[in-house]
């Protein structure tokens, strides 16, 4: 008999603080999570090393469901659904950010280094480093790469990093309480400080997922804006965000030799960590098949 797939969640609800959250991929999500999980005092980093998954960082851990102690909406009831959605007790929140900014966070986290994600096998070779001489151009290798999602979004499969902001909103349509717009200065401070007041405990936003140190304006041309604009442009016209201008031609940035080697031991990291997280859970399903079997046999209690 087919199995049915398990029901998935998306919307994050903190039930001790009364919180919903709509998460956005490359929207300060793991900053968020973490909020709330602190908010709601279900944060367990303790059970960090127990964990099987493909953890690139620690701070990336917080999007477990294990460490951070939230529960998907869609798997409640549909009264306790219907309250958080509508009750006045409970706040309903998300955040949005610069597509520019945003576009270029998700190219150097799943891109350039590669962490794990759903792009298809595809993506790889439609978007390979540019180089100048051993050391690779950063960005006109971001630029070719918004060019293949102009132009082949498809080979980027499932991964919601290159899908729209108002996308994830539509997943679960919800009347939102708070709105954090990360491209307005001191907003997520300002909302994390609610919070805080709201549970009575100090909440402060803490920055995770640190990259190479650019910014969307170091490696963006006018030609690659004009790109970015139509592929988000319901981004742009939902959430009104601003349409900056950039130069023709961006100034050279490659990265040195040294930082080239590191962005490659990196992707080789992430290579290994995937095989390993794939051994951990086999074992671990292998176990409890195993226990079963011999529960079903009366061999063991």
């Amino acid at each position: 008999m087919a199995r049915t797939p398990p029901q998935k969640g998306h919307v994050l609800a903190a039930r001790n603080a009364r919180v919903l959250y709509v998460p956005s991929t490359k929207v300060a999500s793991s900053t968020m999570r973490l909020l709330l999980a602190e908010a709601n005092g279900t944060f367990r980093p303790d059970l960090i090393p127990h964990l099987d998954g493909p953890t690139v960082s620690v701070e990336q851990s917080v999007h477990n469901m294990k460490i951070n102690g939230l529960v998907h909406m869609e798997l409640l009831s549909t009264t306790d659904q219907s309250e958080m959605k509508t009750s006045d007790a409970w706040w309903r929140v998300a955040a949005v950010r610069n597509p520019y900014a945003r576009l270029y966070s998700a190219w150097e986290n799943r891109i350039l280094f590669r962490a794990p994600g759903q792009v298809l096998p595809e993506a790889w070779s439609a978007c390979t480093d540019v180089m100048d001489g051993d050391r690779i151009d950063l960005g006109e290798t971001f630029r070719a790469f918004v060019r293949v999602l102009a132009e082949r979004p498809e080979v980027f499969g499932r991964d919601s990093h290159f899908k729209s902001q108002a996308m994830h909103f539509d997943l679960t349509p919800i009347e939102l309480t708070h709105l954090v717009r990360l491209d307005r200065e001191g907003d997520l401070v300002r909302f994390s400080e609610d919070l805080g007041r709201r549970v009575g405990k100090p909440l402060v936003p803490k920055r995770l997922n640190e990259g190479l140190g650019l910014t969307y304006r170091d490696v963006t041309d006018s030609a690659t804006a004009g790109l970015i604009r139509q592929i988000f442009a319901d981004d742009f016209a939902r959430f009104e965000f601003a349409e900056e201008s950039f130069p023709v031609a961006a100034t050279a940035v490659v990265a040195s030799e040294r930082e080239t080697q590191a962005i490659r031991y990196a992707r080789s990291l992430t290579v290994r960590l995937e095989q390993l997280s794939r051994l951990a859970r086999y074992r671990t399903t292998s176990r409890h098949l195993a226990s079963q079997t011999l529960r079903n046999l009366g061999l063991r209690r």
